[in-house]
């Protein structure tokens, strides 16, 4: 920020003759306060809480007739339990940092560049159990009304859970080597609005309940229908513990064509599992079918020194 000058002004009311006016700062007087060309700010949290993020489409298949609906996907708790995001190892000093610079970058090429890592006592994540819902008109939010999928603790009518996680998504950072990363607006000199760094141990090193839920409906014996699709226990794990799973050389962004998320290269290595495999519902039979046997878990899976090379993965529309 080359002889750029920052300037600002706190109007207390409109037409109060009461005004603040700060100082104009340059740069100079900016590096010896912050310690570098640009602005440092430590935020200090210990956990985020919401009750419900929605994803809306204010019209559905547009070129449709009968299927151009407001409709929104929905992450939210059960029974309208909020959702947290809690910090682990999280107290009174900043959780993360954030530097802000801005640089003229050539013709026509200016950027601002945000520089996000955690501080050194915060050693991963814990998220809240949560589901992702499809919400129908009634249920989803406009520009000008906010609506809840829940009526009280019930949900709605036109609301179907579609993946369940049944537990805490505990999140591992390495020691030293946490995720962190770097967001430029504008121009983009290293290619992608986000990069992203650091390194991860583990998620859900212990198993994590998912639930893929299908709705099925049993119209001949209404008590045999069932809500579970396919269930299981997931676990990532970095093959190497030491190192564990490097970020570096992700990113993500907005492209013309939609959202995009991938890597250059080759990752590092990372162990999969899914344990206790199951289709249908446990404890569902037929007499008709396999003898009558019950359905239960079919077993594990997994996958060991996993990775990906030039992943890209696009998401558009909406």
């Amino acid at each position: 920020m080359k002889k750029n000058k920052i300037l600002g002004c706190i109007s207390l009311f409109c037409f109060a003759p009461l005004t603040l006016a700060m100082q104009p700062m340059d740069d100079q007087s900016l590096s010896a306060t912050t310690g570098q060309d640009g602005i440092s700010i430590g935020v200090g949290v210990n956990k985020v809480e919401f009750k419900q993020v929605a994803l809306i489409d204010k019209d559905g298949i547009a070129a449709s007739t009968t299927y151009n609906n407001r409709a929104s996907m929905v992450v939210a708790g059960s029974n309208a339990t909020p959702v947290s995001l809690n910090f682990i190892g999280g107290n009174s000093d900043p959780t993360f940092k954030i530097v802000m610079d801005t640089d003229g970058g050539g013709t026509n090429k200016a950027f601002a560049n945000l520089a996000i890592s955690f501080a050194n006592q915060i050693s991963g994540l814990t998220i809240s159990p949560f589901s992702i819902y499809l919400a129908g008109t009634n249920s989803s939010s406009s520009f000008n009304t906010s609506k809840s999928i829940f009526t009280g603790t019930t949900l709605n009518s036109d609301v179907k859970e579609l993946l369940r996680v049944g537990s805490n998504i505990d999140v591992n950072f390495v020691s030293g080597n946490a995720p962190k990363m770097n967001i430029q607006l504008g121009s983009a000199p290293q290619s992608h609005m986000i990069q992203f760094g650091g390194a991860i141990s583990s998620i859900c090193n212990g198993g994590c309940p998912i639930t893929l839920v299908s709705n099925y409906v049993d119209t001949q014996t209404p008590a045999n229908s069932y809500s579970t699709g396919i269930t299981f226990d997931l676990s990532l794990k970095a093959t190497d513990q030491t190192n564990g799973f490097s970020l570096n050389g992700f990113y993500a962004g907005i492209e013309s064509t939609g959202f995009v998320f991938g890597n250059t290269g080759t990752s590092n290595q990372l162990n999969a599992t899914l344990k206790n495999v199951t289709l249908g519902e446990a404890g569902q039979s037929n007499a008709n079918v396999f003898n009558g046997v019950q359905n239960g878990p079919m077993g594990n899976i997994g996958a060991v020194g996993a990775s990906v090379t030039d992943l890209k993965v696009k998401i558009s529309g909406m």
